[in-house]
């Protein structure tokens, strides 16, 4: 697949000096372990999955042909929305936690497009369940509830969701088909992680457990969707460490230029994926395109594949310290230029906001006040928190802030 950024722009020293000294070393160091982890289990192809796996798909390739390392590498194009939407008949009560799951900006236009329903069926359902206000009304927590109690009861809705899970599954199973995930040969995913739910929407539309390979993952993936191996973390890791790690910025630097996957169509002969959007949401960064030429530069270079797998706690002690002066402590140079790109936390990618950017009210960083809100706030917000420690740096707040920070995210992740 051809991709390309729409249009060329001026390299970006600031991103040049942060891939050179963090991200280049870290992404290449997290790739060689997949490739070498991969080859040790006798995995005969790696599936790197769109969109995180563009900038690991692109340095496999070139790391494993320096090194000689004899496995097929591919790039598969899908989301969690075009695998969820094709597997939604077989989810039974998860599909309802997949499509009326939160979100920080939940209109009902956002809501009923998670399945891509368009105006005449959105329609129909508004006059299913009485809703006579306009779609695009942000709702709160209240109305946003009583709006999805609604959706489960709705006879319109719930005929849609099946007609949407028939009409998506048949192009969604052919694709995988062509792309080889039903071939009798050893393979495996590889991803950002986090959750594993790309990989238990594959385990239930290819009716087999899968293996994946992923920078982290945070919960508990359930065992029958395969096996989850992580590079830098996972359930076992202390919060301590983990707190300090920002998987939002990290799908943002990891971002392909093309957009998200939401279904698949048959053309000319072949079972092609169908983009929201030519183009992602960082497309005209310069920064990722920097980024993208100073990893293979540093590959090309300086680089050289590990010939022992490390220990997760090895992993660790080296990845750790080099993401802290990105994501836990950058300083306002970085936090401006890395907060500008974009970020979604919609499974369709309805709406984004910059990753950090400054707020009036820097009281909403304290551990008390993100308690209030998260539970009990009831008017909306401007902007969502999605990088906390660099909005506390454009904010004017230091560390107190930070120790306020942590101690959200450590709450955070014994909560998950």
């Amino acid at each position: 697949m051809q991709v390309t950024y729409n249009k060329v722009l001026t390299k970006d020293p600031v991103a040049e000096a942060v891939t050179k000294e963090i991200t280049a070393p870290v992404l290449c160091d997290f790739v060689s372990w997949i490739l070498k982890s991969a080859e040790e289990a006798g995995i005969k192809r790696l599936y790197f999955l769109a969109r995180d796996g563009w900038i690991m798909h692109k340095a496999a390739q070139r790391i494993a042909e320096k090194e000689g390392i004899d496995i097929q590498l591919r790039y598969l194009c899908c989301s969690r929305m075009s695998l969820r939407n094709a597997a939604l008949s077989d989810l039974g009560e998860e599909a309802y936690r997949y499509l009326l799951e939160g979100g920080f900006a939940l209109t009902p236009a956002v809501i009923l497009g998670r399945l891509r329903l368009n105006s005449a069926q959105r329609s129909a359902v508004y006059a299913d369940i009485g809703f006579s206000d306009d779609e695009n009304i942000e709702l709160g927590k209240a109305a946003a509830s009583d709006f999805c109690g609604k959706l489960r009861k709705s006879a319109v809705y719930n005929a849609l969701m099946r007609e949407v899970s028939v009409n998506s599954r048949e192009n969604a199973l052919a694709y995988l088909k062509q792309e080889g995930l039903f071939d009798d040969v050893p393979y495996a995913l590889a991803d950002s992680g986090w959750t594993g739910s790309v990989q238990r929407m594959l385990r239930v539309l290819t009716g087999k457990p899968q293996t994946g390979f992923y920078f982290g993952i945070y919960g508990r993936p359930d065992p029958q969707d395969g096996i989850f191996n992580a590079y830098l973390f996972d359930k076992s890791t202390p919060v301590s460490l983990v707190s300090r790690f920002n998987n939002h910025l990290f799908e943002a630097i990891c971002g392909a230029p093309h957009g998200m996957t939401v279904g698949y169509e048959a053309r000319n002969g072949e079972i092609v994926p169908v983009f929201n959007n030519e183009y992602s949401l960082n497309s005209e960064s310069s920064l990722l395109q920097t980024q993208e030429q100073a990893v293979y530069d540093y590959i090309e270079s300086s680089f050289t594949i590990p010939q022992k797998i490390k220990t997760m706690a090895e992993r660790q002690k080296f990845a750790f310290p080099l993401l802290d002066k990105l994501m836990y402590m950058p300083d306002r140079e970085v936090a401006e230029k890395y907060g500008s790109l974009r970020f979604s936390d919609d499974p369709a990618e309805l709406y984004s906001f910059p990753l950090a950017a400054p707020i009036d009210d820097a009281k909403r960083l304290y551990l008390l006040p993100r308690l209030r809100e998260k539970y009990f706030r009831k008017d909306k917000l401007t902007r969502p928190v999605y990088w906390g420690y660099a909005t506390a740096v454009l904010s004017g707040k230091g560390g107190f802030c930070r120790f306020n920070l942590r101690l959200w995210e450590i709450l955070w992740l014994l909560r998950r």
